[in-house]
């Protein structure tokens, strides 16, 4: 009886044993797999929240480098084809479109390099680079020579630089067209802040 008694005994603690052994167990793993677990979801969430703010901000940045490049354009082809019109002297409406073109130059170079940071930072530095040195570089020489056609009514022995013609804006006009295209696919593909090419 002694000897069962202690069998007993013995069968007890070594459930006992086992029961705290058990808890402990599934209490620690289950704690190391929950923090493991709650960890990655998280960081997932961390992940999720960075690309949405990355893209929230690459979609502002677009909407104002898109609006002043078509401001921009608008401003141009306005002041190109009043001029084109005028024969002997500038009309009012040359000059009134002069200088709603002079405030969007004032307006396009007050943050110029603001905007180039931002594109390379959100779209990436092909991106800024065809801005800067394809669709900027166009804007400049067609810019140019509608100010020679400008001078010429002050000047008529000026040098003729004002030959452009509806043909070279329209190859500007598509060259912004892509370039929107291209930042919006960007946008829509995810490949923008963190996630844009930088090189």
């Amino acid at each position: 009886m002694w000897q069962r008694e202690n069998d007993l005994r013995g069968g007890l603690v070594k459930e006992l044993i086992l029961l705290v052994v058990g808890f402990l167990l599934t209490t620690v793993l289950g704690g190391l797999l929950g923090f493991f677990f709650q960890q990655r979801t998280w960081a997932h969430q961390h992940r999720v929240q960075i690309q949405d703010h990355d893209r929230d901000r690459a979609v502002l940045v677009f909407e104002e480098i898109s609006r002043l490049l078509d401001k921009r354009l608008y401003r141009l082809r306005l002041l190109y084809w009043s001029l084109a019109e005028d024969t002997d002297t500038r009309s009012e409406r040359s000059e009134s479109r002069m200088q709603d073109y002079r405030q969007v130059l004032y307006e396009w170079n007050d943050s110029i390099n603001r905007n180039l940071a931002l594109i390379e930072q959100y779209f990436g530095i092909d991106i800024r680079d065809r801005l800067d040195y394809r669709v900027g570089t166009t804007f400049v020489a067609l810019g140019r020579a509608v100010e020679a056609m400008w001078r010429l009514f002050d000047s008529p022995t000026a040098a003729n630089g004002g030959q452009i013609d509806d043909a070279l804006l329209a190859e500007l006009e598509s060259q912004i067209y892509h370039y929107n295209l291209d930042m919006l696919r960007a946008i829509q593909d995810g490949r923008v802040g963190r996630s844009a090419g930088r090189g």
